[in-house]
């Protein structure tokens, strides 16, 4: 090592570098360079680095992470449709919260006054969401498979949660 890279090793590292050897980290875990004890260590090591040779040292026997290869024709495809499902399932959702609540509203209204044209809200409120599944393609196997990701999202963030607050109590953040 010249001198120059000596000095530099010493040289203090702020909550930026710390931050970006954390995520770097994260990467080579995400890509199954590192196991999860070795990830909790060196995570914890990272949180602490004062100087560019503590961080240099943590990821030094890393290889250089190269760009995820190009998803083929199918992957590709199958994430347009995905996104495609996830989009209609987020308007159906909407679709129906506020059909649902337009319909209750004029229910509830038609109680205290008489205008007819209110039943024509009702129906309309409640046929809403139909007509925009027909019009859309949005079958009852859609909506099964979105409500089954929904499900799978909320379980999955619900972890990442629990495991993002379980660090921050080690770190003593």
């Amino acid at each position: 090592m010249s001198e120059q890279n000596e000095g530099d090793a010493a040289i203090r590292v702020g909550d930026r570098e710390r931050g970006a050897a954390l995520e770097s980290l994260t990467e080579y875990f995400v890509r199954g360079f590192i196991d999860a004890a070795e990830f909790e260590e060196r995570t914890g090591r990272a949180a602490t680095a004062r100087t560019r040779g503590e961080v240099a040292a943590m990821l030094g026997d890393l290889p250089e992470l190269a760009p995820e290869e190009a998803a083929s024709e199918a992957e590709r495809r199958g994430q347009r449709e995905l996104d495609s499902l996830l989009k209609r399932g987020y308007k159906i959702q909407t679709i129906d919260a506020v059909a649902g609540t337009v319909a209750t509203a004029a229910l509830v209204s038609l109680m205290f006054v008489s205008w007819g044209w209110l039943w024509a809200v009702v129906i309309g409120s409640l046929a809403l969401p139909y007509v925009w599944r027909a019009l859309h393609s949005y079958s009852d196997e859609d909506e099964k498979i979105f409500s089954e990701l929904q499900e799978e999202e909320k379980k999955r963030r619900s972890e990442r949660l629990r495991v993002a607050a379980r660090r921050r109590r080690e770190l003593g953040a």
